[in-house]
């Protein structure tokens, strides 16, 4: 029967483990010179090799004759496998998480070890222990009998309870550099007669994210897939992932609103089983690269030509704004089942959203026609911003009145059936007359219903506004897909916890008013006023690319 590879290899001694280093040493000198504790936490990220090390350190610690850290593999604890020991005992907390199965350890550690010294548990994922099975073993931690040896491994330390980690003595192991798995996997593939490319090796160290067993795991994966000597495509196509100069193309159409082609890009990968998930961590990954290479570009050795050329055409402020929007993408699709709605989503609000992009390249400033303002100028300037302040204020006054009125006949039903309702509204983010305010709906979230006013709200005041300064549009698309009318209006987080708290401890009433405020009036001086800010900032200055 075929084993796999990350079985096949997996270290039998500390001289084989890959980049824990530390861990290996303080673990060696603790047998050499016996101060061997009684209950040990490894912690770190999946395929660092907690486990692995756990079964390395039982065999040493019961083997008769080790020198140095080193097993004699003579002795019986040597030759038997973790299996055949009968004095280590391993347990998976995720599926034996309760009080009876700690109860049950609790009962055998006073039974003397068969063969060696100690007898050794192995709790595996012991963060997802119940708090009872925690209480439970806390008491055989803190007086445990002098031939036991506790072994927890965790992937998640802070879920462990406090108690239980100040018991044992604890080790952080880190994620394994790409060179260290590098040299790993050349060492395998000589074993094992496997041709590859360096540059597909190196893919495969990058796209384990530290994790051996994973790099290992791809490895396997991809020697299955072909007979050939493998190379990146290869990689590629079986991890579900895309190159980096794929990556670049998505980039560069992005940066230049190229809508078209993205959204044509996503559709290809979807169509021939590309993840894009893997895809939108791939593009942070990628834009946080060409940040760093424009800061120091001696920090990122390959691919300079392509991130050089994504730093001619942007600002390192804009990548970061890319990073926010895919950031908070990749956040949702791991809880939504369409994944490539999403990213073509995440394009869209980069791309369409309304905005002026002020960088190096898109302006070009003549210091020599900058004056000084006149006195009548700045009289003007002052009356300006009063005018403006005051209709900041009837906006609000406006945007007060629509929730003090959805809260007045606020409905729970009305409200859970509109949220569903507004998954409707994903139909038309590639729709040119209404995609902008699709995704402003899809962007806020739907807090409260009446039966005919709703209240979205935002992270910050400025999206809030952005949704009020476009309410027109936003209610006709509504009404388009719901074919109901809607009034709607936006508040940001931080002010609808405090309606929230008013509301929920009645510590206002909310009674219906009639709305005497001219919103559209409101609207299109605030538009005017941008635009004429613009002019009196720039002048002729500005050029729209």
């Amino acid at each position: 029967m075929y084993q796999a590879l990350y079985r096949k290899y997996r270290p039998k001694t500390f001289e084989d483990v890959v980049g824990q280093d530390v861990v290996i040493k303080t673990l060696k000198n603790a047998i050499i010179n016996n101060k061997i504790s009684h209950a040990y936490l490894f912690a770190g990220p999946r395929g660092c090799g907690k486990t692995t090390i756990a079964k390395i350190f039982s065999r040493l610690v019961n083997c008769e004759n080790n020198e140095k850290g080193t097993p004699c593999n003579k002795c019986v604890c040597c030759t038997q496998n973790n299996e055949q020991n009968m004095d280590v005992i391993e347990m998976d907390a995720a599926s034996n998480n309760g009080v009876d199965e700690i109860r049950e350890i609790n009962n055998k550690v006073k039974l003397a070890p068969t063969l060696g010294k100690y007898k050794i548990y192995i709790i595996d994922e012991v963060h997802m222990l119940t708090i009872g099975a925690f209480n439970a073993l806390l008491k055989t931690l803190e007086e445990p009998p002098s031939h036991v040896i506790f072994i927890l491994a965790t992937t998640d330390p802070h879920k462990v309870p406090i108690t239980i980690l100040s018991r044992c003595q604890r080790f952080d192991l880190k994620k394994i550099t790409e060179e260290k798995i590098s040299e790993r996997l050349k060492s395998i593939c000589n074993s094992e007669n496997i041709a590859i490319d360096d540059e597909a090796i190196f893919e495969i160290a990058h796209l384990g994210d530290g994790s051996l067993r994973d790099s290992i795991g791809i490895l396997d994966q991809v020697v299955s897939y072909t007979n050939e000597k493998i190379n990146l495509n290869d990689i590629h196509e079986v991890n579900g992932t895309i190159s980096q100069n794929d990556v670049y193309e998505l980039i560069n159409n992005t940066i230049d609103n190229n809508l078209t082609d993205v959204i044509k890009k996503i559709n290809e990968y979807n169509n021939r089983g590309k993840s894009i998930i893997k895809i939108t961590e791939e593009i942070i990954l990628f834009l946080r690269n060409a940040i760093i290479f424009k800061t120091t570009s001696d920090f990122i050795e390959d691919k300079n030509n392509i991130y050089l050329n994504i730093n001619k055409k942007i600002t390192s402020e804009k990548m970061l704004d890319y990073i926010k929007v895919m950031n908070e993408s990749l956040l949702d699709m791991k809880k939504f089942s369409n994944p490539k709605m999403l990213l073509e989503l995440a394009f869209i609000k980069i791309i369409d959203t309304p905005k002026i992009n002020l960088t190096e390249s898109k302006i070009e400033l003549d210091v020599k026609s900058i004056k000084k303002p006149k006195l009548e100028e700045k009289q003007t300037k002052k009356e300006h911003s009063v005018a403006t302040n005051e209709l900041y204020e009837k906006l609000n006054e406006f945007v007060e009145i629509r929730v003090n009125n959805t809260l007045a006949k606020f409905s729970k039903k009305d409200t859970l059936e509109l949220k569903k309702a507004l998954n409707k509204i994903m139909d038309y983010v590639m729709d040119e007359k209404y995609n902008i305010y699709a995704t402003m709906i899809l962007d806020g979230e739907l807090k409260a219903v009446s039966d005919e006013y709703a209240v979205f709200t935002y992270s910050n005041n400025h999206l809030s506004n952005l949704f009020n300064e476009n309410i027109n549009k936003i209610e006709n698309l509504m009404e388009e897909v719901l074919k109901k009318h809607y009034k709607v209006v936006a508040v940001d987080n931080d002010k609808w916890n405090l309606i929230k708290e008013d509301f929920n401890y009645k510590k206002k009433k909310y009674e219906y008013h009639e709305e005497n405020i001219k919103i559209d009036e409101i609207i299109s001086k605030l538009n005017k006023d941008t635009i004429d800010d613009m002019q009196s900032l720039f002048g002729e200055i500005v050029e729209y690319n």
